[in-house]
């Protein structure tokens, strides 16, 4: 989300040369692009930039075009929604932007939203009979129900509600850093009964890591792993190329960001796209079999 058409090429050629095959980029939110031409403006930013560089990059609507995009050598990019607001409380809009390439999308950054509470909130309101309508739709049209930034409740009511496999798309656990972020372990093992992954986040306030290190994402893959199987683990970078214009964002919305446990949130780095080698060289030494580091880098969101 925000990245100026110029720095496109460069970010996507950045993830493509540090050996990612898939890249979802967030063109929707609750908080800044939460209308639906906000939404197609963006994608129509991707779009024309894809359409430049066909040599690199590759719009992806399926598994099929993962393969393919990897045995081209290119970057494949699908899209997803961090946040409900951009459906325009249109539930029909789910089917047009999951034909555009949304293949996600979460319920509330944070803050209330007509679908249910954000992680943020005082209360823990759940579902509401619109978001239950929501999660009907995007299971009828194949859009995969993400608990990211989501209310407790809210993830839980989903994920019960789903008849396809969920996912939290860039979220750690909370038993090894308790932020308000990161995900409880009931709400874990709900993930993991539904066929889904949890993507580690890489931003160092939810590692508890002001230098957000490789060895701290791994501490949110091990726990994750030994707590339900490797399986369900997967890699959510959450990177942001404007570090000081986030970290700006969160001070002047102290409603969508409240302190943590009453401790303001720290301005820390995020883990880099290059950070992923490392990551596989930790899994290396403490023993992951290959097949699970595949699953991990990739192959258990695939599936």
């Amino acid at each position: 989300v925000g990245i100026a058409p110029k720095f496109l090429p460069h970010v996507f050629e950045r993830f493509r040369q540090a050996g990612f095959g898939l890249l979802s980029l967030t063109i929707g939110n609750d908080r800044v692009f939460g209308r639906p031409e906000l939404a197609l403006a963006n994608l129509a930013k991707v779009y024309a930039v894809v359409a430049r560089h066909p040599d690199k990059f590759r719009l992806v609507y399926g598994t099929a075009d993962v393969d393919l995009a990897r045995s081209e050598g290119k970057l494949g990019i699908t899209f997803n929604f961090q946040g409900t607001n951009v459906l325009g409380n249109d539930v029909g809009s789910i089917e047009v932007f999951y034909r555009l390439g949304v293949r996600h999308i979460l319920f509330a950054y944070n803050q209330r939203s007509l679908v249910g509470d954000g992680c943020g909130e005082a209360t823990d309101a759940g579902l509401s009979r619109y978001g239950r309508t929501v999660i009907r739709e995007m299971n009828r049209v194949g859009m995969i129900v993400d608990g990211s930034h989501c209310g407790h409740r809210t993830s839980m009511e989903a994920m019960e509600l789903s008849t396809a496999a969920c996912i939290f798309s860039h979220s750690n656990a909370y038993a090894v850093y308790p932020h308000y972020r990161n995900i409880k372990d009931d709400q874990i093992r709900r993930c993991a009964g539904t066929g889904g992954v949890i993507g580690i986040n890489g931003l160092g306030e939810f590692l508890d890591d002001m230098e957000a290190t490789s060895e701290s994402m791994f501490r949110h893959v091990d726990y994750i792993a030994n707590l339900v199987g490797p399986q369900h683990v997967g890699i959510g970078l959450d990177y942001v190329r404007d570090v000081a214009g986030f970290w700006k964002s969160v001070e002047d919305t102290p409603d969508i960001w409240p302190d943590n446990q009453g401790k303001p949130n720290r301005h820390t780095k995020f883990a880099q796209p290059e950070q992923i080698e490392e990551l596989a060289e930790l899994m290396c030494r403490r023993g992951y079999a290959e097949g699970d580091i595949r699953g991990i880098l990739g192959g258990n969101f695939y599936r």
